[in-house]
């Protein structure tokens, strides 16, 4: 490394300031031939004397005061007032990376794996703006989407239903593995295949809006599009209907991927329109914990929940399908998070007579939205499918022992794949 033989140093020492959820992920990017991490530093007095990781024990951070170290880097993504906090303490800036931040100097220390893979993924990356770049110039025909406000407005003037579709569904329906939550099914793939070119006027088909001009969304969420687009493209195109009008899939996803996140703001106050005043059932997860923690459905009338396998939820779809409709009332309203699965069940309930959304992930980003997150971060006591294959952050003190109560008193259904395989035998 020229850096190295600059300083004149064959190793440097380092610390990393935060004992949170990123240090990890700085722990292990850090170029370890060059770097040795000495410590972790954090200001939560609870923390201070504990065993971190890897051998490492967590001090406060006056102790950056009392050793000779080369670099301290900064893990949490609101670095302003730790940074702010190095300076009071006399650290130069020069031994200061802000690893958010700084991307050059933080560069500097990743490994020679990580470096050259980086490159590749840049090289990647510009490859596919360029293929992607007729569809957002509109040098070529792409599907219309409509917005996602206008699809809200429609749910509250007309009492529609919403199917959604997102990668894991078209995957699905291409017979490809890709959600871990839901393996690839000939059944719903069929049945996918059928809701999407639905002309059914009680029912709202959403697709994700990814085929034309990506200038919306933050450059990370455009790349991640154009990567999976390019090479999907005509598959997904060839499975819509240019007779179909398709509204945005994304209006459960508002906050995360956006540049301009007031329109966030909007949205969800529509969302809380829709259920304003109405008994409310939710089907999802056994995890997903929807509303519980925030005040996303604090308007509805009445909250009862139907819980769900976290997985595979397609194979308990008859069960899913019946107990929904012993429990909902016509005039209830049906709020499903079960992936794949969700898009099938609230064409079905529609087509009996119910209203029934596919909300997805909106809850989870509801919450993102209610911290400012930049990023999809875990959510205490909540099931994040996007974060770590889902694995539920099992803190749940932030609940409250009254809500934690309230939450298991609205549970009016579940419905278990091993009890019933049981049952069965």
């Amino acid at each position: 490394m020229n850096e190295t033989l600059a300083s004149g140093k064959n190793k440097w020492n380092v610390y990393i300031w935060g004992a949170g959820y990123y240090a990890e992920f700085i722990y292990s990017v850090i170029d370890k031939e060059h770097c040795i991490v000495k410590g972790v530093v954090d200001s939560d007095t609870e923390k201070q004397g504990q065993e971190w990781k890897h051998g490492l024990y967590i001090s406060a951070p006056e102790t950056l005061n009392r050793i000779a170290f080369d670099y301290v880097f900064i893990s949490p993504q609101n670095y302003r007032g730790i940074e702010k906090q190095c300076g009071i303490m006399g650290i130069p800036k020069e031994k200061i990376v802000v690893y958010w931040r700084d991307n050059e100097a933080a560069g500097r220390f990743q490994s020679r794996a990580d470096r050259v893979s980086e490159a590749e993924n840049n090289c990647i990356r510009y490859r596919n703006r360029l293929l992607n770049a007729p569809y957002e110039w509109g040098l070529q025909d792409v599907p219309e989407i409509r917005p996602a406000v206008e699809l809200l407005h429609r749910i509250l003037a007309e009492r529609c239903s919403l199917c959604r579709y997102g990668d894991g569904e078209f995957e699905i329906m291409l017979h490809r593995e890709r959600p871990w939550f839901q393996k690839v099914d000939n059944k719903l793939a069929e049945r996918l295949r059928a809701v999407i070119v639905s002309k059914r006027k009680d029912i709202i088909v959403a697709v994700a809006d990814n085929f034309g001009t990506l200038e919306k969304y933050k450059d990370n969420a455009a790349d991640d599009i154009r990567k999976y687009m390019v090479p999907n493209r005509k598959d997904i195109t060839s499975l819509l209907d240019s007779d179909c009008v398709y509204y945005d899939a994304y209006v459960s996803r508002p906050y995360i991927i956006y540049k301009d996140q007031v329109k966030a703001d909007e949205i969800f106050k529509l969302f809380k329109q829709i259920w304003q005043d109405r008994e409310v059932i939710l089907v999802e997860g056994k995890t997903a914990r929807i509303g519980v923690g925030n005040d996303l459905f604090y308007g509805a009338k009445k909250i009862e929940r139907i819980e769900c396998p976290e997985k595979d939820a397609w194979d308990m779809y008859e069960d899913i399908l019946q107990t929904v409709k012993e429990k909902a009332r016509y005039e209830t309203l049906i709020c499903i998070s079960l992936g794949p699965t969700a898009t099938v069940l609230a064409c079905d309930l529609a087509a009996a007579g119910y209203q029934a959304l596919d909300i997805g992930q909106l809850d989870n980003e509801y919450e993102w939205y209610i911290r400012g997150a930049g990023n999809r971060i875990p959510i205490p006591g909540k099931m994040v499918a996007e974060v770590d294959k889902g694995r539920c952050a099992s803190d749940t003190s932030g609940t409250g022992v009254d809500m934690e109560e309230k939450y298991r008193q609205q549970i009016v259904a579940e419905i278990d794949a091993e009890e019933t395989k049981s049952g069965e035998s």
